[in-house]
């Protein structure tokens, strides 16, 4: 059921982010805001069965009031107002087997993605830096498809840090750089009880520390012209990789 909000509230957007978002039931909530021109469309139904079932109150409105709302005409005629996002303590996640520490990344749409394919492939504990990379925000949550409401996300130390008690956990750290020495699939296959993977922005990457720390800095085999991929789309190469890796362990 709803309890209400804290002071820190803000307003989540988008279809498939406010499902998850309710679904997960780690924030406090609100009220809901539909698109009134939606009432017939069948997920919007289901939206609205869930969000009474749950004891979210619901207003009818219209895309105007959605686009103030939201801050932005991208909410899908889905407007949810929530309490902050649950970060988790770093030391609540250590023991985890797979970590995966976003370096350097300052885009919400990567950052979002990236969060899309570490909760598909199993990576379900996040690290980001305190400084350098954007929090869940309402704009991450819509790019991850409210994948980050089902994640632990750690927001304690600055990159160096993470990777540094990491170590001293017995974590093997893997670094994605383009001027990676192993192969992906290579890292991938090696048997690692603890894996701490780490992900750099386009422009900045990895910074200079973890690299010279890392068990292993890996690419990502290219065969066309183009000399670098996405952000977040090599951080899903790289996560579905290790993924495989985990399922030839079992």
């Amino acid at each position: 059921m709803s309890t209400g909000c804290s002071p820190g509230t803000e307003f989540l957007y988008g279809m498939n982010p406010v499902f998850e978002a309710v679904l997960a039931q780690r924030r406090a909530f609100g009220c809901a805001f539909l698109n009134e021109q939606n009432t017939e469309r069948s997920r919007v139904r289901t939206l609205a069965g869930l969000l009474e079932e749950r004891g979210i109150p619901l207003k009818w409105v219209d895309r105007g009031r959605l686009s103030q709302l939201a801050g932005t005409r991208d909410h899908q005629g889905v407007v949810l107002e929530a309490g902050s996002f649950p970060y988790t303590s770093f030391t609540e996640v250590l023991g985890a087997r797979r970590l995966v520490l976003l370096d350097n990344l300052e885009d919400p749409q990567n950052v979002g993605a990236i969060m899309r394919s570490a909760e598909v492939f199993g990576f379900s504990c996040v690290l980001l830096p305190r400084r350098g990379c954007p929090g869940v925000l309402p704009s991450v949550v819509k790019a991850s498809a409210g994948a980050c409401e089902h994640l632990r996300i750690s927001v304690n130390c600055s990159s160096n840090q993470y990777v540094k008690i990491a170590c001293s956990e017995g974590y093997a750290v893997v670094a994605l750089d383009g001027g990676g020495t192993v192969d992906v699939a290579d890292a991938a296959a090696a048997a690692h009880d603890r894996l701490l993977v780490v992900v750099g922005g386009e422009g900045k990457g990895v910074r200079q520390y973890i690299l010279n720390a890392a068990n292993a800095v890996v690419r990502i085999p290219q065969l066309g012209r183009i000399n670098s991929l996405n952000a977040s789309v090599a951080a899903g190469i790289a996560l579905y990789s290790f993924s495989l890796g985990d399922s030839a362990e079992h």
